[in-house]
């Protein structure tokens, strides 16, 4: 007797089918992936904004300890700045406590070489810490930030005159100089405090091209020609795109900016944070960037 035997076939993909598949799944990758990024952008940006928080809460509590004073810019003679002043108000005091402030920068080699989380935006893509790099000065834990040193509004603010481009007294931070709370006529909420810093040339051949270009270590104040490593003044748009030499541009100058697209995290005199785009009326800008008044409060 003859038994009679259903024979079942194996489905399987065809070639069409399989290809059509992997389309799909490229497809639905490529549109995930700008996604995922800008979701790791906006959670670096998020971090970002805390540092500066972190930094505007760190000068009220030094005011608050030192008679309504906030901490000085920078010292002359190469010594300490703002960073340095800040760090037992980051819970940094042990490391503080290692750093002759009485003693050029340089002295402090422990310190020059720990980075402070606070002191460095997370949308860098450089390293924090650089052992080797083209000049001496560039070498440490770097800051991506820097204190703001007024603006060269002529207005009747003095200035301090260096190779490295004026000084002028009307920011919260300068040289030499220390500002109390009660000489910020503005009003604290009107007057930047610190911005984001993050300069290299633009020309791939320039000097300062390479990371990390004109940003230096957080323990740098003065250079010992009046050149900052702390503060910057504004007298170029948020991201300009200048190079340092072949422009002429003075370092003590050089623009504020960012790796967050189109501006530039920065920290009010009353510890707020605000993105300031790079299309923000200049004059407006600089306005921000001094402490003492006589000025417009609106673009024109």
């Amino acid at each position: 007797m003859l038994v009679s035997r259903r024979v079942r076939s194996r489905g399987a993909f065809t070639l069409v089918e399989l290809l059509v598949v992997i389309a799909i799944i490229g497809i639905l990758v490529a549109l995930l992936l700008p996604a995922v990024q800008s979701a790791r952008e906006a959670a670096r940006r998020m971090q970002c904004t805390n540092n500066l928080k972190q930094l505007g809460l760190a000068i009220h509590n030094y005011a608050s300890a030192n008679s309504e004073h906030f901490p000085i810019g920078s010292h002359l003679n190469s010594r300490h700045g703002v960073f340095t002043w800040m760090l037992p108000y980051l819970e940094q005091q042990n490391l503080y406590d290692t750093i002759d402030t009485k003693q050029a920068t340089t002295s402090s080699t422990t310190a020059l070489y720990t980075p402070i989380g606070a002191y460095f935006c997370p949308s860098c893509p450089y390293q924090k810490v650089y052992k080797t790099a083209k000049y001496d000065y560039q070498k440490g834990a770097i800051t991506t930030y820097q204190a703001v040193g007024g603006a060269v509004v002529n207005r009747g603010e003095s200035f301090i005159s260096t190779s490295y481009g004026k000084l002028p007294n009307n920011g919260m931070f300068g040289l030499d100089f220390i500002r109390t709370m009660g000489e910020c006529r503005d009003g604290l909420s009107n007057s930047l405090a610190f911005g984001e810093f993050v300069h290299r040339d633009v020309t791939t051949s320039a000097s300062y091209a390479q990371p990390p270009g004109n940003v230096r270590p957080w323990i740098s104040g003065e250079n010992g020609s009046k050149a900052s490593y702390a503060f910057k003044v504004c007298e170029f748009a948020i991201n300009a795109p200048v190079d340092r030499n072949d422009n002429a541009v003075p370092f003590n100058h050089l623009p504020m900016g960012s790796y967050h697209s189109g501006g530039a995290n920065f920290c009010l005199g009353d510890g707020s944070v605000r993105f300031l785009a790079d299309s923000i009326n200049f004059n407006l800008y600089e306005s921000l960037a001094t402490v003492n008044g006589l000025e417009p409060v609106s673009p024109p």
